[in-house]
Protein backbone atom coordinates (compact mmCIF):
# COMPACT_ATOMS: atom_id res chain seq x y z
CA UNK A 1 0.00 0.00 0.00
CA UNK A 2 1.71 3.14 -1.26
CA UNK A 3 0.67 6.30 0.60
CA UNK A 4 3.65 8.67 0.87
CA UNK A 5 1.39 11.70 1.39
CA UNK A 6 0.19 10.13 4.64
CA UNK A 7 2.01 11.00 7.86
CA UNK A 8 1.75 8.61 10.82
CA UNK A 9 0.82 9.50 13.47
CA UNK A 10 -1.56 12.33 12.56
CA UNK A 11 -5.19 13.30 13.05
CA UNK A 12 -5.88 14.29 9.43
CA UNK A 13 -8.57 12.34 7.63
CA UNK A 14 -6.17 10.81 5.11
CA UNK A 15 -4.09 9.26 7.90
CA UNK A 16 -7.11 7.96 9.79
CA UNK A 17 -8.58 6.54 6.60
CA UNK A 18 -5.44 4.79 5.39
CA UNK A 19 -4.59 3.23 8.75
CA UNK A 20 -8.16 2.05 9.26
CA UNK A 21 -8.29 0.50 5.79
CA UNK A 22 -4.87 -1.12 6.10
CA UNK A 23 -5.64 -2.40 9.62
CA UNK A 24 -9.00 -3.76 8.52
CA UNK A 25 -7.41 -5.64 5.64
CA UNK A 26 -4.75 -7.05 7.97
CA UNK A 27 -7.47 -8.24 10.35
CA UNK A 28 -8.93 -10.22 7.44
CA UNK A 29 -5.63 -11.99 6.82
CA UNK A 30 -4.08 -9.75 4.17
CA UNK A 31 -0.36 -9.14 4.69
CA UNK A 32 -0.12 -5.38 4.31
CA UNK A 33 3.02 -3.27 3.95
CA UNK A 34 2.20 0.44 4.14
CA UNK A 35 4.68 2.97 2.76
CA UNK A 36 4.12 6.29 4.52
CA UNK A 37 5.92 9.06 6.40
CA UNK A 38 6.19 7.27 9.73
CA UNK A 39 9.70 8.02 11.00
CA UNK A 40 10.78 4.43 11.54
CA UNK A 41 9.80 0.93 10.46
CA UNK A 42 7.36 -0.74 12.83
CA UNK A 43 4.18 -2.79 13.00
CA UNK A 44 0.90 -1.08 13.88
CA UNK A 45 -2.57 -2.67 13.86
CA UNK A 46 -1.02 -5.71 12.19
CA UNK A 47 0.36 -3.57 9.35
CA UNK A 48 4.07 -3.32 8.52
CA UNK A 49 4.89 0.38 8.27
CA UNK A 50 7.82 1.24 6.01
CA UNK A 51 9.08 4.84 6.26
CA UNK A 52 9.36 7.33 3.43
CA UNK A 53 11.79 10.06 4.60
CA UNK A 54 10.00 13.26 5.58
CA UNK A 55 12.52 16.07 5.16
CA UNK A 56 10.08 18.96 5.54
CA UNK A 57 11.65 20.78 2.60
CA UNK A 58 9.95 23.03 0.00
CA UNK A 59 8.43 20.94 -2.76
CA UNK A 60 8.24 17.98 -0.40
CA UNK A 61 5.51 16.30 -2.44
CA UNK A 62 7.84 15.79 -5.41
CA UNK A 63 10.58 14.59 -3.06
CA UNK A 64 8.58 12.03 -1.10
CA UNK A 65 6.93 10.81 -4.30
CA UNK A 66 10.32 10.16 -5.85
CA UNK A 67 11.59 8.44 -2.70
CA UNK A 68 8.44 6.30 -2.65
CA UNK A 69 9.13 5.12 -6.20
CA UNK A 70 12.60 3.95 -5.18
CA UNK A 71 11.17 2.11 -2.16
CA UNK A 72 8.40 0.43 -4.16
CA UNK A 73 10.91 -0.69 -6.78
CA UNK A 74 13.10 -2.25 -4.09
CA UNK A 75 10.19 -4.07 -2.46
CA UNK A 76 8.80 -5.45 -5.73
CA UNK A 77 12.26 -6.59 -6.80
CA UNK A 78 12.34 -8.78 -3.70
CA UNK A 79 9.15 -10.54 -4.77
CA UNK A 80 6.33 -11.80 -2.59
CA UNK A 81 3.74 -9.11 -3.36
CA UNK A 82 0.50 -9.96 -5.15
CA UNK A 83 -0.88 -6.43 -5.48
CA UNK A 84 0.14 -2.78 -5.22
CA UNK A 85 -2.50 -0.49 -3.71
CA UNK A 86 -1.65 3.12 -4.56
CA UNK A 87 -3.28 6.07 -2.79
CA UNK A 88 -3.26 8.61 -5.58
CA UNK A 89 -2.70 12.36 -5.50
CA UNK A 90 -1.46 14.92 -8.02
CA UNK A 91 1.99 14.23 -9.46
CA UNK A 92 2.03 10.86 -7.69
CA UNK A 93 1.72 7.39 -9.21
CA UNK A 94 4.81 5.77 -7.69
CA UNK A 95 2.82 2.64 -6.90
CA UNK A 96 0.99 2.10 -10.19
CA UNK A 97 4.06 3.07 -12.23
CA UNK A 98 6.45 0.66 -10.50
CA UNK A 99 3.80 -2.07 -10.46
CA UNK A 100 3.40 -1.76 -14.22
CA UNK A 101 7.17 -2.05 -14.68
CA UNK A 102 7.30 -5.12 -12.43
CA UNK A 103 4.16 -6.61 -14.04
CA UNK A 104 2.35 -6.73 -10.71
CA UNK A 105 -1.39 -5.88 -10.61
CA UNK A 106 -2.24 -2.51 -9.10
CA UNK A 107 -5.26 -0.73 -7.63
CA UNK A 108 -5.51 3.06 -7.69
CA UNK A 109 -7.37 4.73 -4.82
CA UNK A 110 -9.04 8.10 -5.55
CA UNK A 111 -10.23 9.95 -2.44
CA UNK A 112 -11.16 13.33 -3.84
CA UNK A 113 -11.09 15.35 -7.04
CA UNK A 114 -7.38 16.12 -7.06
CA UNK A 115 -7.70 18.86 -9.68
CA UNK A 116 -10.56 20.65 -7.93
CA UNK A 117 -8.88 20.50 -4.53
CA UNK A 118 -5.62 21.82 -5.92
CA UNK A 119 -7.13 24.69 -7.89
CA UNK A 120 -9.25 25.68 -4.89
CA UNK A 121 -6.25 25.86 -2.59
CA UNK A 122 -3.64 27.40 -4.89
CA UNK A 123 -3.56 30.23 -7.43
CA UNK A 124 -0.49 28.63 -9.01
CA UNK A 125 -2.53 25.50 -9.76
CA UNK A 126 -4.87 27.56 -11.95
CA UNK A 127 -2.07 28.63 -14.29
CA UNK A 128 -2.04 26.89 -17.65
CA UNK A 129 1.35 25.10 -17.43
CA UNK A 130 0.64 23.75 -13.94
CA UNK A 131 -2.94 22.77 -14.75
CA UNK A 132 -1.95 20.95 -17.92
CA UNK A 133 0.75 19.01 -16.06
CA UNK A 134 -1.79 18.15 -13.35
CA UNK A 135 -4.21 16.80 -15.94
CA UNK A 136 -1.48 14.63 -17.42
CA UNK A 137 -0.74 13.27 -13.95
CA UNK A 138 -4.39 12.30 -13.44
CA UNK A 139 -4.62 10.63 -16.83
CA UNK A 140 -1.39 8.73 -16.36
CA UNK A 141 -2.28 7.29 -12.96
CA UNK A 142 -5.66 6.01 -14.16
CA UNK A 143 -4.17 4.54 -17.31
CA UNK A 144 -1.33 2.75 -15.49
CA UNK A 145 -3.54 1.10 -12.86
CA UNK A 146 -4.91 -2.39 -13.45
CA UNK A 147 -8.09 -1.19 -11.73
CA UNK A 148 -9.14 1.01 -8.91
CA UNK A 149 -11.84 2.67 -6.87
CA UNK A 150 -13.17 6.09 -6.04
CA UNK A 151 -14.81 6.82 -2.70
CA UNK A 152 -18.12 7.74 -4.34
CA UNK A 153 -19.98 7.23 -7.59
CA UNK A 154 -19.92 11.00 -7.96
CA UNK A 155 -16.13 11.05 -7.79
CA UNK A 156 -15.89 8.14 -10.23
CA UNK A 157 -17.88 10.19 -12.75
CA UNK A 158 -15.56 13.14 -12.20
CA UNK A 159 -12.46 10.95 -12.61
CA UNK A 160 -13.80 9.71 -15.93
CA UNK A 161 -13.08 13.21 -17.26
CA UNK A 162 -9.40 12.55 -16.52
CA UNK A 163 -9.42 9.19 -18.31
CA UNK A 164 -12.35 7.05 -19.55
CA UNK A 165 -10.88 3.93 -17.88
CA UNK A 166 -12.08 5.35 -14.54
CA UNK A 167 -15.66 4.44 -15.49
CA UNK A 168 -14.71 0.83 -14.76
CA UNK A 169 -13.48 1.62 -11.26
CA UNK A 170 -15.45 0.52 -8.20
CA UNK A 171 -17.13 3.01 -5.86
CA UNK A 172 -16.21 2.21 -2.24
CA UNK A 173 -17.28 4.64 0.47
CA UNK A 174 -15.08 5.39 3.47
CA UNK A 175 -16.01 4.02 6.86
CA UNK A 176 -15.86 5.14 10.47
CA UNK A 177 -14.82 3.56 13.76
CA UNK A 178 -18.08 2.12 15.06
CA UNK A 179 -16.68 1.17 18.47
CA UNK A 180 -15.11 4.59 19.08
CA UNK A 181 -17.88 6.87 17.86
CA UNK A 182 -20.92 6.11 19.97
CA UNK A 183 -23.44 8.19 21.86
CA UNK A 184 -22.18 6.75 25.15
CA UNK A 185 -18.82 8.53 25.18
CA UNK A 186 -17.91 10.40 28.35
CA UNK A 187 -18.48 14.17 27.76
CA UNK A 188 -15.34 16.22 27.25
CA UNK A 189 -16.53 19.10 29.41
CA UNK A 190 -16.57 21.68 26.61
CA UNK A 191 -19.93 23.12 27.65
CA UNK A 192 -18.76 23.83 31.18
CA UNK A 193 -15.35 25.05 30.06
CA UNK A 194 -16.79 27.52 27.52
CA UNK A 195 -19.94 28.44 29.44
CA UNK A 196 -22.37 27.03 26.87
CA UNK A 197 -25.88 26.39 28.16
CA UNK A 198 -27.88 26.57 24.91
CA UNK A 199 -27.89 24.56 21.67
CA UNK A 200 -24.45 23.46 20.47
CA UNK A 201 -23.41 22.60 16.90
CA UNK A 202 -20.02 21.13 16.07
CA UNK A 203 -17.69 21.01 13.08
CA UNK A 204 -14.73 18.61 13.07
CA UNK A 205 -12.08 18.75 10.37
CA UNK A 206 -9.40 20.76 8.62
CA UNK A 207 -10.26 24.37 7.89
CA UNK A 208 -9.61 24.03 4.16
CA UNK A 209 -11.66 25.92 1.57
CA UNK A 210 -13.04 22.61 0.21
CA UNK A 211 -14.82 22.12 3.55
CA UNK A 212 -16.78 25.36 3.22
CA UNK A 213 -15.84 26.51 6.70
CA UNK A 214 -16.35 30.16 5.79
CA UNK A 215 -20.07 29.42 5.97
CA UNK A 216 -19.71 28.73 9.69
CA UNK A 217 -19.00 32.42 10.17
CA UNK A 218 -22.27 33.35 8.47
CA UNK A 219 -24.05 30.77 10.60
CA UNK A 220 -22.95 32.20 13.93
CA UNK A 221 -23.95 35.70 12.82
CA UNK A 222 -27.42 34.59 11.74
CA UNK A 223 -28.08 32.42 14.79
CA UNK A 224 -26.59 34.17 17.84
CA UNK A 225 -28.44 31.76 20.14
CA UNK A 226 -26.41 28.86 18.71
CA UNK A 227 -22.92 28.01 19.97
CA UNK A 228 -20.61 26.57 17.30
CA UNK A 229 -17.49 24.65 18.28
CA UNK A 230 -14.85 24.08 15.60
CA UNK A 231 -12.32 21.30 16.21
CA UNK A 232 -9.61 21.40 13.57
CA UNK A 233 -6.90 23.57 12.16
CA UNK A 234 -4.67 24.45 9.25
CA UNK A 235 -4.91 26.39 6.00
CA UNK A 236 -4.74 29.84 7.58
CA UNK A 237 -8.44 30.55 7.99
CA UNK A 238 -8.69 33.51 10.37
CA UNK A 239 -11.57 33.00 12.80
CA UNK A 240 -12.95 36.17 14.43
CA UNK A 241 -13.60 36.40 18.14
CA UNK A 242 -17.35 36.02 18.57
CA UNK A 243 -19.23 35.08 21.74
CA UNK A 244 -20.88 32.04 20.12
CA UNK A 245 -17.92 30.81 18.02
CA UNK A 246 -15.33 28.62 19.75
CA UNK A 247 -12.25 27.24 18.01
CA UNK A 248 -10.68 24.51 20.15
CA UNK A 249 -8.01 23.46 17.63
CA UNK A 250 -7.13 19.86 16.84
CA UNK A 251 -8.22 17.32 19.42
CA UNK A 252 -6.69 14.02 20.36
CA UNK A 253 -8.51 11.23 18.55
CA UNK A 254 -10.13 9.85 21.71
CA UNK A 255 -11.48 13.32 22.56
CA UNK A 256 -13.47 13.75 19.33
CA UNK A 257 -16.38 11.43 20.30
CA UNK A 258 -16.33 13.04 23.75
CA UNK A 259 -16.88 16.41 22.10
CA UNK A 260 -19.66 15.02 19.90
CA UNK A 261 -21.34 13.58 23.00
CA UNK A 262 -22.01 17.15 24.18
CA UNK A 263 -23.30 18.51 20.86
CA UNK A 264 -26.85 18.76 19.57
CA UNK A 265 -26.05 18.56 15.85
CA UNK A 266 -23.18 18.10 13.41
CA UNK A 267 -22.25 20.50 10.61
CA UNK A 268 -20.75 19.67 7.22
CA UNK A 269 -20.82 22.98 5.29
CA UNK A 270 -19.34 21.92 1.96
CA UNK A 271 -19.34 24.57 -0.79
CA UNK A 272 -21.37 24.29 -4.00
CA UNK A 273 -18.42 22.80 -5.89
CA UNK A 274 -18.67 19.03 -5.42
CA UNK A 275 -15.34 17.33 -4.66
CA UNK A 276 -16.78 13.82 -4.57
CA UNK A 277 -15.89 13.27 -0.90
CA UNK A 278 -16.92 10.35 1.27
CA UNK A 279 -16.90 12.40 4.51
CA UNK A 280 -15.64 10.66 7.63
CA UNK A 281 -16.92 13.51 9.80
CA UNK A 282 -20.53 12.89 8.76
CA UNK A 283 -20.30 9.19 9.55
CA UNK A 284 -18.76 9.98 12.94
CA UNK A 285 -21.55 12.48 13.69
CA UNK A 286 -24.12 9.85 12.78
CA UNK A 287 -22.38 7.22 14.88
CA UNK A 288 -22.73 9.53 17.89
CA UNK A 289 -26.44 10.02 17.11
CA UNK A 290 -26.12 13.61 16.00
CA UNK A 291 -28.53 14.92 13.37
CA UNK A 292 -26.49 16.26 10.47
CA UNK A 293 -26.96 19.40 8.38
CA UNK A 294 -25.13 19.30 5.03
CA UNK A 295 -25.51 20.65 1.48
CA UNK A 296 -27.58 18.74 -1.05
CA UNK A 297 -24.64 17.82 -3.28
CA UNK A 298 -24.65 14.52 -5.20
CA UNK A 299 -21.70 13.14 -3.22
CA UNK A 300 -23.22 14.12 0.14
CA UNK A 301 -26.60 12.64 -0.74
CA UNK A 302 -24.81 9.44 -1.79
CA UNK A 303 -22.67 9.33 1.37
CA UNK A 304 -25.57 9.89 3.77
CA UNK A 305 -28.20 7.84 1.98
CA UNK A 306 -30.51 10.78 2.56
CA UNK A 307 -30.28 10.36 6.35
CA UNK A 308 -29.34 13.98 6.97
CA UNK A 309 -31.01 17.34 6.56
CA UNK A 310 -29.75 18.37 3.13
CA UNK A 311 -30.03 22.04 2.25
CA UNK A 312 -28.99 24.15 -0.76
CA UNK A 313 -25.30 25.12 -0.62
CA UNK A 314 -25.06 28.23 1.50
CA UNK A 315 -28.25 27.39 3.36
CA UNK A 316 -26.81 25.98 6.58
CA UNK A 317 -28.43 28.63 8.78
CA UNK A 318 -31.92 27.82 7.47
CA UNK A 319 -31.32 24.11 7.98
CA UNK A 320 -30.03 24.54 11.52
CA UNK A 321 -32.93 26.84 12.37
CA UNK A 322 -35.37 24.23 11.08
CA UNK A 323 -33.84 21.56 13.30
CA UNK A 324 -33.76 23.75 16.38
CA UNK A 325 -37.44 24.52 15.86
CA UNK A 326 -38.34 20.82 15.57
CA UNK A 327 -36.97 18.53 18.30
CA UNK A 328 -38.95 15.64 16.80
CA UNK A 329 -37.16 16.04 13.46
CA UNK A 330 -33.82 16.13 15.27
CA UNK A 331 -34.62 12.85 17.03
CA UNK A 332 -35.83 11.25 13.80
CA UNK A 333 -32.69 12.21 11.85
CA UNK A 334 -30.40 11.20 14.72
CA UNK A 335 -31.94 7.72 14.88
CA UNK A 336 -32.05 7.20 11.11
CA UNK A 337 -28.49 8.43 10.65
CA UNK A 338 -27.20 6.16 13.38
CA UNK A 339 -28.88 3.08 11.88
CA UNK A 340 -27.50 3.91 8.45
CA UNK A 341 -23.95 4.58 9.66
CA UNK A 342 -23.73 1.36 11.68
CA UNK A 343 -25.08 -0.81 8.86
CA UNK A 344 -23.58 0.86 5.78
CA UNK A 345 -20.59 3.01 6.76
CA UNK A 346 -18.47 0.84 9.03
CA UNK A 347 -14.87 0.09 8.17
CA UNK A 348 -15.83 -3.59 8.08
CA UNK A 349 -18.13 -2.82 5.15
CA UNK A 350 -15.39 -0.78 3.40
CA UNK A 351 -12.87 -3.60 3.86
CA UNK A 352 -15.38 -6.14 2.54
CA UNK A 353 -15.82 -4.17 -0.69
CA UNK A 354 -12.05 -3.61 -0.98
CA UNK A 355 -11.39 -7.35 -0.73
CA UNK A 356 -13.97 -7.96 -3.44
CA UNK A 357 -12.06 -5.52 -5.64
CA UNK A 358 -8.70 -7.16 -4.85
CA UNK A 359 -10.09 -10.55 -5.82
CA UNK A 360 -10.57 -9.29 -9.38
CA UNK A 361 -6.86 -8.70 -9.86
CA UNK A 362 -4.77 -10.65 -7.33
Amino acid sequence: MVAPSVRVPDTLGQTLHQLALAGGLAAQGVEVTLLCRCGMARTEQGVRLKPIPDRGLPGERLLFTRLAAVRVRELLAGGGYDLVHDRGYLFAGAGVREAARARVPSVLQIDDNWLRSETTASLLARSWPYLEAARRSCREQVSLATGGFAVSRTLRQQAAHWHPDATGFAAIQNGYEVERFTAGAEPLGIRERLGIDGPLAVFVGALGPWHGTQELLALVHELPQLAVVIAGGGFGLALPELPNLHHVGRLERDDVPRLLAEADLGLAPYPARDYGFSPLKIFEYMGCRLPVVAPALPSVREATGGNALLVPPGGMADGVRRLLDSPSLMRKLAAAGHRFAVSERSWDRTVEHTLELYARFA
